[in-house]
């Protein structure tokens, strides 16, 4: 189980995680700002260098090909993936490229991240040899944090240098605990292809209503206005053993899957899915093949309207 000192050390003062390796796409060139923002959920046509923004790529049915965080570059943007949504992204983005002048160009093996949460972040990274260097903010990993884009011959370098200038050392473990605790869906594990943002609880982070068209807009528009969604992402507290693919159950049916879970200090929690209908705090489920209960900790999925969790990106 990863201790309480370590999450504490995550949330009081710099932690650095393992080098990670991700799905990093630059794209250049006068139009890339502008065609990303047609081609994404996001505003990103006023994106400037050093800003972050967190998006999502969409097919026209609404479901998620990739999301990320997009880093304003002063010749461009920098997308920021997980690998395993790297190829169904790229693929549309160079597809539809006609007149716009914006080129894309793979950096996933030649570069790494190296995650470093925690408060104090950014000045432990302005403090090391050369500055912070290539770096987005990422509100996505429970803790406030910045990752730190580095080539691959000088990433562990970059950590080493971190841990020796007193920052906590944080395992791929004790990562996914403050995630899971923080109640942040991750691509591959708690959502993929076959998921609509809004399902994932990316619809206050992820998604500008203010902006012009772009693909599967209309499924997005429909279901957040008119309150189609039935289905969502929750915070659960889970029994000992408990983990992804279990089934949740009422009444002998069933109503929803755990995705991800991880043990804590305060007990086992876990993300999952649940019917609109058993969104309600403190609903107790029983778990198909496993002793004991789940219980809804948290509803994290946004009503229509804007009622729902607001995180920072």
């Amino acid at each position: 189980m990863v201790t309480p000192a370590l999450l504490d050390a995550a949330r009081t003062r710099p932690a650095v995680g393992p080098v990670q390796r991700r799905g990093l796409l630059r794209a250049t060139g006068a139009d890339a700002r502008d065609y990303l923002h047609r081609m994404s959920t996001q505003v990103v046509n006023g994106l400037a260098p050093g800003r972050t923004t967190y998006a999502c790529f969409l097919e026209a049915k609404g479901h998620l090909l990739g999301e990320g965080h997009l880093l304003g570059l002063a010749e461009g943007v920098l997308l920021d993936l997980d690998p395993l949504a790297l190829a169904a992204t790229r693929a549309p983005l160079e597809r539809f490229v006609i007149m716009d002048d914006v080129a894309f160009e793979d950096l996933s093996g030649t570069h790494a991240v190296v995650p470093l949460l925690g408060p104090g972040a950014e000045a432990a990274a302005a403090a090391l040899p050369g500055g912070a260097g290539l770096a987005h903010l990422n509100g996505r990993r429970g803790v406030p944090g910045l990752d730190l884009v580095r080539p691959l011959a000088e990433a562990e370098g970059v950590r080493a240098a971190l841990l020796l200038a007193g920052a906590e050392a944080l395992d791929e473990a004790a990562l996914e605990a403050l995630r899971i605790r923080g109640g942040f869906a991750r691509f591959g594990v708690d959502m993929d292809g076959s998921r609509l943002p809004m399902e994932a609880a990316l619809t206050a982070t992820a998604i500008s209503f203010d902006k012009g068209c772009y693909t599967g807009q209309e499924v997005v528009l429909r279901a957040t206005q008119r309150g189609q969604i039935q289905r969502g992402l929750v915070q659960l507290e889970l029994p000992a053993g408990a983990g992804p693919g279990a089934t949740l159950l009422a009444a002998g049916a069933e109503v929803g899957v755990v995705t991800s879970a991880a043990d804590l200090p305060e007990g086992r929690l876990g993300l999952g899915y649940l019917r609109r209908a058993h969104w309600k705090l403190g609903e107790r489920l029983a778990l198909g093949g496993a002793e004991g209960e789940a219980v809804v900790r948290r509803v994290l999925v946004e009503e229509p309207g804007g009622a729902g969790a607001k995180a920072a990106v």
